[in-house]
This record gives structure tokens, C-alpha cells and sequence, in this order.
């Protein structure tokens, strides 16, 4: 058998056949671990780094594994098989894939936060929940009344989790209460007291108690950008594993110079 036919663990050491790797990928589940390490492989291969940008990553990298001599750096490339070339791939990778995720998907950020705004705004809001209609309305009155709060209500009534923290719920995204319970804070005011209403086989009284808007900040920003980053590493991985050959990289939105967040 030719040496070329060979999968090598590090450079020089034969380990296993082509055919045998390929068994070995499928019945340990490694199969999408490797369609998106050849993801990464192409991003890593079409994204260019300024050499000086190099330089500061490798020895950023080194650094922090303790290498601050030539020696040390050939024994730790020894004791991993790696060449020169692997150690500046892998020190530079992470700075690729970023370069790449905001080139290409930093247009459609707005997008996708306008999209899933009502997902990402934050919600308080207190709630008592009662099996019985006419405790329910009696509640509603005494709250309207000001005979007593909401928290020692639902201390008091509340037949759910709720009743241990006063009845209130929150800060939660809209998304998380159910259909009907979102549908209603989504209509109401900040410190609108709800009428009883019967959901599914219990009664609800519900207050909004504050409604923190989503912002589109750097936290937010990077969160959606790693989301659409994700879906698009989603579908390509998933063509690769059906045998379908994936879109070229958009290398039209690569050519963009985006300053370097490095110190």
C-alpha cells in the first residue's frame, strides 16, 4: 500500500486507512465534527491577516502555553507533531473566523433584531393564579380596591411557584409566558391591573410591572452575529453531509477592511 494511502495521527507516524477512518468517523458520531472542521478550513484559507497581525497572535498564543524560547517552542511543536505552519494556523484561526462572521453577516444584524425584537424584550410582571372563578373576581376587586397588594395576595392565593416570590414573574423575554399571557402584557400598560381570565383550567390575574425594550448594543450585536454565523455554518455542514456541494464563500464581502479589535 502506497505511504500516500495512509491517515497519519502526527507527521510520520502511520495509523489507518482512508476506508477504516471512515468507519471509525461514522460509528463514533464524528462525521459533523469533521463537515464543519472543513468549514472552518475554508474560512481559515480565504481570510488574509496583515503579517503583523499574525506575528501578535502567534506570540499572544505562545505566551500563553509558556513558550519564551526557541526551545520550548520546538519541543511543544515536537510533542504535538505540528509544524510551524499548524502552530500560525491554529494561533490565527479564531481571528479568521471573526474577520469572516462580521464581513459577511454585519448587514443583516439590524435585520435579525428587528425580527426578534418582541423575543428579546424583557418582561416583569405579576401574576395570581386561582382554580376558582369567583376567588378569582373577589381577588380582582380587592386589588382594584387597594384593600390589599398584589404580593400578599398572591402570597396568600396563588396556587403556583409565583406565590413564594409575592407573584411576581420576571425579568423574562416575552417569549418564554404562554401564547394568551403574552398576548395580553403585549396590549397592556405598565402598571395595568388585567381582569380575570380563564386559560385552559385555571384562572389568571395578571399586572405589567415593566417593560425593558431589547437594545441593539455591542453584547447584542456580537450575540446576533454568532446566531447568523451559526444558522449559515448550520446549512452548509448539512449540504455537505447529504453529498450536496455547498455555495461558493461569498468572496464579494470578504474584500471589506474591518479594523482589528486587537490591542
Amino acid at each position: 500500500m502506497n505511504e500516500t494511502d495512509w491517515i497519519e495521527l502526527k507527521p510520520g507516524v502511520a495509523w489507518t486507512t482512508a476506508k477504516e477512518l471512515n468507519r471509525i468517523a461514522r460509528q463514533q458520531g464524528l462525521c459533523l465534527a469533521m463537515a464543519q472542521a472543513s468549514v472552518y478550513d475554508e474560512i481559515c484559507l480565504v481570510i488574509d491577516l496583515p503579517t503583523e497581525i499574525e506575528q501578535h497572535l502567534v506570540k499572544t498564543y505562545e505566551a500563553g502555553q509558556g513558550i519564551n524560547t526557541s526551545d520550548q517552542r520546538r519541543e511543544f511543536l515536537q510533542e504535538r507533531g505540528w509544524s510551524a505552519e499548524d502552530l500560525r494556523y491554529f494561533s490565527t484561526k479564531g481571528e479568521r473566523v471573526e474577520r469572516f462572521r462580521r464581513q459577511v453577516f454585519s448587514e443583516e444584524v439590524e435585520l435579525r433584531f428587528l425580527a426578534s425584537k418582541l423575543d428579546r424584550d424583557q418582561i416583569h410582571y405579576s401574576l395570581i393564579r386561582v382554580r376558582d372563578g369567583d376567588l378569582a373576581f373577589e381577588l380582582h376587586q380587592r386589588l382594584q380596591e387597594g384593600e390589599a397588594s398584589f404580593e400578599e395576595l398572591a402570597a396568600c392565593y396563588s396556587e403556583g411557584d409565583e406565590r413564594h416570590n409575592g407573584g411576581r414573574v420576571g425579568p423574562v423575554p416575552l417569549s418564554q409566558a404562554h401564547a394568551q399571557v403574552a398576548e395580553k402584557l403585549r396590549i397592556s400598560q405598565t402598571g395595568q391591573l388585567l381582569p380575570p381570565f380563564f386559560l385552559v383550567d385555571i384562572w389568571l390575574i395578571l399586572r405589567l410591572d415593566a417593560w425593558q425594550g431589547a437594545r441593539l448594543d455591542d453584547d447584542t450585536r456580537s450575540e446576533l452575529l454568532q446566531e447568523l454565523f451559526n444558522d449559515w455554518l448550520h446549512q452548509r455542514v448539512m449540504r455537505l453531509l447529504d453529498g450536496e456541494q455547498p455555495e461558493p464563500l461569498p468572496l464579494h464581502l470578504l474584500s471589506r477592511e474591518l479594523s482589528s479589535d486587537l490591542a
